[in-house]
């Protein structure tokens, strides 16, 4: 089962462990993604915005079920953001090539995600640690999804009502970047820090 110290859970994992309600829950996240790109292709962006809504509800829902079902697992503990990041990237990548996300924004996003995958795996593989989200690293996903919402509704006419010269969506962009580059050299610095305690 997941047990978690310090902001670290052990990676002891358990085949028993692995069909659970909450895991359930999390894997609906892909089942949504074919969905969310169909409507977008179809220029259905209302559509689309409500199923990442539904998407992003039920990623809350997995972890309130782990909770309460006493079902917290490491296998859920790991396949909860492994599927976040299949769900986003996804989008992303349509984003990129179809709504003319920003190409400097893909590009960094898409390499600290890699950098916090490959980073977490080799904790896992080589320390047996799985670390927890921290709070930039939370605060980093809200604005990255709000760049993607606005991406995603298509809606150039929200500029009109800020300051005139700002790109709203270049600037959601911007501190969704800088605020995820922060949460992965945290992630980096708490990793390196738990590590010497097994040394």
């Amino acid at each position: 089962m997941y047990t978690k110290k310090n902001g670290f859970a052990n990676a002891d994992f358990d085949p028993k462990t692995v069909i659970t309600i909450p895991n359930i829950v999390t894997l609906m996240r892909l089942i949504i993604l074919p969905f969310v790109l169909v409507s977008l292709n179809n220029g259905q962006n209302i559509q689309a915005f409500i199923l990442i809504l539904i998407a992003g509800f039920t990623d809350v829902l997995d972890g309130f079920l782990a909770k309460i079902l006493h079902q917290a697992t490491t296998i859920g503990k790991i396949l909860d953001p492994i599927v976040d990041k299949i769900f986003v990237v996804t989008i992303l990548i349509y984003l990129y090539v179809y709504r003319s996300f920003p190409v400097w924004g893909f590009y960094i996003i898409i390499a600290l995600e890699l950098l916090i995958i490959i980073g977490g795996y080799w904790l896992i593989m080589k320390h047996h640690k799985i670390p927890s989200s921290n709070i930039p690293g939370k605060i980093a996903v809200i604005f990255v999804s709000l760049a993607t919402y606005l991406y995603v509704i298509d809606l150039d006419s929200i500029n009109n009502l800020f300051i005139i010269g700002i790109n709203i969506k270049i600037l959601t962009v911007l501190i969704g970047v800088i605020l995820l580059g922060i949460a992965t050299v945290r992630y980096g610095i708490i990793s390196k820090r738990e590590i010497k305690k097994t040394i």
